[in-house]
């Protein structure tokens, strides 16, 4: 019997996933034909970003809790693995838009009180809450009910955060942000992040390690 509820529920989702899928497709085929290119593309971006997240189980939260709860850092070290690979592609594009005369992408922000208070903030969240922004939404489509709650003020935040944005960046214009490859040379900056990463990756290692 048991067997055959099985089999039930399997089918069931198999003629769901086949329904979403087709829908996702006419949506990104509409979008495309109809309103905007742009629209498409991030469309299917999106999607293809949620089932990497979905299968993999990244949570940035839990890639800093779990070491000191449970000792687990593959999270972590999966999150450091990302990292430098991001460093290198990021600091080939900032590097070839430097050599062509354009101006450096990224949002640079000088250092300040904001960045701890604000972390402060979002951890005290994360914690109560149980995940970050992408955990969260994983859950939510996973079905998690207090996920449902947690949307509801993840969005009243945000638009609280845009009402008093203005006051924050007051309180830090008068600093000047700082590019580490304009204070130490692109070859020294890239292989200074890469090696901390590097420890970084060796340390969580070895504290799972020593956890078991």
């Amino acid at each position: 019997m048991k067997r055959q509820e099985f089999r039930q529920k399997s089918n069931w989702q198999l003629i769901f996933a086949l329904i979403i899928i087709i829908f996702s497709i006419y949506i990104y085929l509409y979008l495309n034909n109809s309103v905007e290119i742009n629209l498409a593309t991030s469309w299917a971006f999106g999607l293809i970003v949620g089932f990497i997240l979905q299968r993999s189980r990244i949570c940035f939260t839990a890639a800093l809790r779990d070491p000191f709860l449970f000792g687990l850092t593959k999270l972590s070290r999966a999150l450091i693995l990302s990292t430098i690979i991001i460093t290198i592609g990021f600091a080939y594009i900032q590097y070839q838009q430097q050599l062509g005369g354009l101006p450096i992408e990224g949002k640079f922000v000088p250092l300040g009180w904001h960045i701890p208070i604000g972390a402060f903030i979002f951890g005290l969240g994360a914690a109560v809450s149980g995940g970050c922004a992408s955990g969260t939404l994983i859950r939510l489509g996973e079905g998690y009910k207090l996920q449902w709650i947690v949307i509801v003020g993840f969005i009243a935040g945000s638009v609280h955060g845009s009402y008093d944005a203005s006051f924050w960046y007051q309180l830090i214009r008068s600093q000047k942000s700082t590019h580490l490859p304009q204070l130490l040379g692109w070859g020294n900056a890239l292989a200074l992040q890469i090696i901390f990463l590097l420890l970084l990756y060796l340390l969580s290692y070895w504290w799972e390690k020593h956890k078991f």
